[in-house]
Parts: C-alpha cells; sequence; structure tokens
C-alpha cells in the first residue's frame, strides 16, 4: 500500500511535468540545443522528486514501524502488516513484510509463530534484503531459536552468520544500536547464568539503545537478573516500569505475575 501511494503520486507529478514542458515546447519551434536544455532539466526535476519521495517514504515507514517500536502495539502492528503484505507482490518488499511479522508476534511472545514466518523468507534470489539489513535477520534467528530452548542451533546461527555479517560493518555507525543488540544476544547465549555478567552487559546496552520496544525489553531481562541475585526493591521497580511502559507487549504480563509474587 505505501509503496503503491508513491507509485501513484510519482507518476502523477511526473506526468504533470511532461504536459507542463510539452504545452511550451508545442508554443514555437526550438533547436536541438533547447531540447536538450528541457531533457536536461526534466532530469534534474525526477532527480529532485525521487530525493523527495524517498524521504515522505522513510517517514511514512517509520511512522509504521513506530507503531510497533514506540507504542508498542504489536496487534495494530500485524494488522497493518497484513495489508501490506497482501498489497504488494514485490518479492523483496514482502521480505521486509515476513520480517516485520516475525518482530510482531515476537512481541506477543508467539515466538513458534514468528519462527514460521522468519522461516519463509524468500532467498531463491539475490538480494532478498539490504546487507546491512541481514545482520537483523541472523539477529532474530538465533534469538528466536534460544527463545524456542533450541540453544546450540541459535549459538551456530550466531557464531557462523551473525558475527560474520557484523564484520561487514565494523565502522559503520548506522548499526551501533544493532551492535548493542547483538552484545545483548551474545549474553543471553553464552552468559544467562551468570547474573552478574548479565546485569554488566544489560546495564552497558541500555546506556547505548533508544528504541523504546528494545529499552523495555533489556529492562525486563535487568529485572530478572536483579531479582536472582536479590536485589528485590531494583527489581520490583524495573517491573513496575515495564508494567507501565510496555503497553502491549508480551513481557507486561510477565511483569505483572512477578510483581504479585514478590509483594
Amino acid at each position: 500500500l505505501l509503496i503503491n501511494i508513491f507509485m501513484i503520486i510519482g507518476l502523477s507529478i511526473l506526468l504533470g511535468i511532461v504536459i507542463f514542458i510539452m504545452f511550451f515546447v508545442l508554443q514555437k519551434e526550438y533547436s536541438i540545443i533547447d531540447y536538450l536544455l528541457f531533457a536536461g532539466v526534466f532530469l534534474i526535476i525526477d532527480r529532485i522528486i525521487t530525493k523527495i519521495q524517498k524521504k515522505m517514504w522513510f517517514r511514512l515507514y517509520s511512522k509504521y514501524m513506530n507503531v510497533l517500536n514506540e507504542e508498542l502495539d504489536p496487534e495494530k502492528f500485524i494488522k497493518l502488516t497484513e495489508s501490506e503484505y497482501s498489497e504488494n507482490r514485490n518479492r523483496r518488499y514482502r521480505n521486509y513484510m515476513r520480517m516485520n511479522f516475525c518482530a510482531g508476534y515476537s512481541s506477543l511472545g508467539e515466538f513458534e509463530k514468528a519462527y514460521e514466518y522468519l522461516s519463509e523468507i524468500d532467498f531463491s534470489k539475490r538480494n532478498a534484503f539490504r546487507k546491512q539489513d541481514m545482520i537483523m535477520y541472523y539477529f532474530n534467528k538465533a534469538l528466536l531459536l534460544d527463545s524456542l530452548e533450541r540453544e546450540e542451533e541459535a549459538k551456530e546461527v550466531y557464531e557462523k552468520n551473525l558475527l560474520n555479517e557484523k564484520k561487514k560493518f565494523t565502522n559503520n555507525k548506522k548499526i551501533n544500536e544493532i551492535n548493542a543488540l547483538i552484545d545483548s544476544l551474545e549474553g543471553f547465549l553464552f552468559y544467562k547464568d551468570d547474573n552478574e555478567k548479565m546485569i554488566e552487559i544489560l546495564s552497558k546496552i541500555l546506556r547505548e539503545i533508544k528504541v523504546k520496544r528494545y529499552v523495555i525489553a533489556m529492562k525486563h531481562e535487568l529485572a530478572v537478573c536483579k531479582e536472582r541475585i536479590g536485589e528485590i526493591k531494583e527489581a520490583k521497580s524495573l517491573y513496575e516500569e515495564v508494567v507501565r511502559e510496555g503497553n502491549k507487549l508480551y513481557i507486561v504480563n510477565e511483569a505483572r505475575k512477578k510483581l504479585e509474587i514478590l509483594s
């Protein structure tokens, strides 16, 4: 639906420009140089329109993603994704929608369903994703496998795939937040029984991430670790924040149950 809107807008604008130029061209005779100038002006305008479209697209797509990442409403996000998925047949775009289904159902705690959508991503042709987005694919795969208690498979994906993808973007500041998430995954896979180490890892990550969905998830994990080492007051405070700020994330119910036990 988003792509269709921008195609219609772009074509309408270009058609209007062509008609406008042709109107003046037909008014009198022009030299070849004049026609070349018209063509050059047309190309410049086309590039400007393309840039504007990209910016508008990014804003709309960010607004769509914020339903999950900032409003923390996975049910609404899934409905929007269903609409996008059914309206568009572009293979690459549908891969991104499958990834978004995965994020939505993971946020509801439906890990099996989330993994099903991730497994349906079509890699039959090249460029299934942008190169940097392969990091999130492998991150999600390893995280879901761990959530499904398939720990050895999760570790294999982490070590053989995710770390290799991460190396390709070592100096890319745009993926700093993703690197922080990868650090959290390393903790879940290799240090989950070391509460002190996990508290250190999670505290560091919370200073580096900004997306609300990730912040609330990390605070929930930090609360679990604090509870395990007997820091009940701090754990309760974190659980209360998760309940207060987490809206419709599945961890809100888990935090409520913890607060009932600790009260």
